[in-house]
């Protein structure tokens, strides 16, 4: 375990290294979030498939359907919801798994400055009585209350986030995360991540995560991170794989524009 904080370290710091400007980009295929929201009428919707393993258990998301959208400039409406397969030494089991509904609000701040700041209040609860039954989803119910927060420090820029997870059934828990990105060139971005969740009384899960993200066109993205868990207790997960497509509707929206465009009207007012 030793070894694999200080490779992590290594490869944070490698990340860092590696091109200019960096830009702190929370949410998939991270686990972070940040304070970003798609924009007036913008849909961001991925679609993925998430792998996970821990000692014990097998958890596949085929797929994983998380859609956002901007009501404003600052506020993000969020439902998500994955198709669950469980395998253990008992078999394979299937079903709908636990939806997680939310709204993002961007208080201080947008993309591209030194700062951005919000709250994301998360309620995550299990649709189907079957899926409770067969062990797919959760018996009770989560309400995730964290805030994320972007900084500037020169060329630097990092996405923090820290919150308390109410659950109704077991400990709850305090979540929290760094992650930043890389751009090599107008395409691809390289990114890294570590994210801790400590449940009352338990080991804390740390895991670090790795990753990218490749542009296709202004709607199309592909995504793609690895991650491990290098230190928890014996169920904290050793592998996580991520594999996702994110689409932006009608387009990406250009925070950058809208301001330029909204100065232009002042000054000729």
């Amino acid at each position: 375990m030793r070894h694999a904080t200080q490779l992590a370290a290594l490869a944070a710091t490698a990340l860092t290294l590696l091109a200019t400007p960096l830009f702190a980009q929370g949410g998939p295929p991270l686990i972070t979030d940040d304070p970003d929201t798609p924009g007036p009428g913008h849909w961001e919707i991925n679609l993925s498939l998430f792998r996970e393993r821990t000692r014990d258990v097998r958890r596949t998301e085929e797929p994983r359907i998380d859609a956002n959208y901007g009501l404003g400039r600052r506020i993000q409406l969020k439902l998500e919801g994955p198709w669950v397969a469980l395998r253990t030494d008992s078999g394979r089991t299937t079903g709908l798994g636990d939806a997680t509904a939310g709204v993002k609000w961007r208080f201080l701040g947008q993309e591209h400055q030194r700062i951005a700041w919000s709250v994301y209040p998360q309620y995550e609860f299990s649709p189907s009585a079957s899926s409770r039954r067969k062990g797919v989803a959760s018996d009770g119910h989560a309400l995730l209350l964290p805030m994320e927060l972007t900084v500037e420090l020169s060329a630097f820029e990092f996405d923090v986030e820290a919150g308390r997870n109410f659950v109704s059934v077991g400990p709850s828990e305090w979540v929290y995360g760094l992650a930043t990105e890389a751009s090599l060139g107008k395409r691809l971005e390289l990114l890294g991540e570590v994210h801790g969740v400590h449940p009352d009384g338990e080991a804390t899960e740390l895991v670090v995560n790795g990753g990218a993200r490749g542009k296709l066109t202004r709607q199309v993205t592909v995504m793609l991170a690895v991650g491990h868990a290098v230190h928890g207790g014996n169920d904290r997960r050793r592998l996580l794989v991520y594999a996702g497509v994110q689409l932006n509707l009608p387009d990406i929206f250009d925070f950058d524009a809208a301001e330029r465009a909204a100065r232009q009207a002042s000054r000729r007012d």
